[in-house]
């Protein structure tokens, strides 16, 4: 699947350090928010609206391995702040994939956690990182439609997070020139 051209800059009044990266041509995004700027991103839009988050720790914890933390919320920066609070584990940055409205809107929540589910048990089978939380439930009510929404979303955040240097859902992507 032809994803196309990462686009990566620095979102504007973002905090110094936050980064984002998009997928030209698809309305697919991620931003790399460090827990020191975390309190300092709230005016980033990106962060309103169903998302799923990464919480992702130093690469050198136990044996060389980086723990990771996959969560989806209606408000991320919410749920981060709260994970700032009482952290799961020592992590150090987030990063944040808003999740686009589906063709039909109301089922926004759960595409959101049907993403959240497929990418928590892709990364536990790819074992890149120590996945730190419990893999989610799948939701029950979740039309045929929404299948494609999946597979883009799920291969679009893998090379997000690859290009945000954070493989957590593993490194098998292929360079087009």
């Amino acid at each position: 699947m032809m994803l196309g051209e990462i686009q990566a800059h620095q979102p504007e009044g973002a905090p110094e350090g936050v980064s984002e990266v998009a997928l030209a041509d698809r309305p697919l995004r991620a931003l790399r928010i460090p827990r020191e700027t975390l309190g300092e991103a709230d005016a980033l839009s990106a962060l309103s609206g169903f998302g799923l988050f990464f919480l992702v720790g130093p690469a050198n914890y136990r044996g060389g391995r980086p723990r990771a933390y996959i969560g989806a919320h209606r408000q991320p920066l919410w749920e981060l702040s709260r994970h700032l609070r009482h952290p799961p584990f020592p992590w150090t940055a987030a990063v944040v994939v808003p999740v686009g409205v589906p063709k039909v809107p109301r089922y926004h929540k759960e595409l959101t956690k049907l993403i959240q589910f497929h990418c928590h048990r892709h990364a536990v089978r790819v074992n890149h990182h120590e996945v730190v939380n419990a893999g989610p439930t799948c939701p029950s009510l979740v039309p045929n439609f929404l299948d494609r929404d999946l597979k883009t979303s799920r291969t679009g955040i893998q090379t997000l997070l690859f290009a945000l240097g954070h493989p957590i859902l593993g490194t098998q992507l292929r360079v087009v020139n």
